[in-house]
C-alpha cells in the first residue's frame, strides 16, 4: 500500500511540472503594402531593442527602407530606427535595431512603421 500511494504521489508531481510551450507573441503585427511585419521588443544594455520579422508577399524582389518611429503615452516622439532589407519573393528576413534614447521598452506605447520600396 505504501508503495501503491508513494507512486501516485510522485507521478501526480511529475505531471504537474510538465508545461506546453508557448512562442512568444509580437509586441506590434500588422501588414503594410506588400509586407507582413511582426515586431518584438526586449530590453538591452545600451536600450531598448526591437526584432523586426517581414515578410514580402510580392512576386518581385526588392530593397526597402525601413523605419520605426517609437512614441511614448503622451504621442511624444521619443525615438526612431531603420532598416534596409533586401527582400525575394515570399522571404522572410530578421533584423534587429535598438531604440538607444528609450531606456525601458515599457515607455514605448505606440509604433509607426513607415516602408519604401527601391
Amino acid at each position: 500500500m505504501k508503495y501503491i500511494l508513494r507512486t501516485f504521489i510522485l507521478l501526480f508531481f511529475l505531471s504537474s511540472c510538465a508545461y506546453e510551450y508557448t512562442p512568444p507573441t509580437p509586441d506590434f503585427k500588422g501588414t503594410s503594402a506588400e509586407y507582413d511585419y511582426e515586431i518584438f521588443l526586449s530590453y538591452s544594455e545600451i536600450g531598448c531593442e526591437s526584432l523586426l520579422k517581414i515578410k514580402n508577399n510580392s512576386s518581385q524582389s526588392q530593397s526597402t527602407y525601413i523605419e520605426l518611429t517609437a512614441f511614448d503615452e503622451n504621442d511624444t516622439n521619443v525615438d526612431m530606427t531603420n532598416y534596409m532589407i533586401s527582400l525575394g519573393s515570399n522571404e522572410v528576413a530578421e533584423r534587429t535595431s535598438t531604440f538607444t534614447r528609450v531606456d525601458y521598452c515599457s515607455e514605448v506605447k505606440k509604433l509607426r512603421i513607415s516602408i519604401k520600396d527601391y
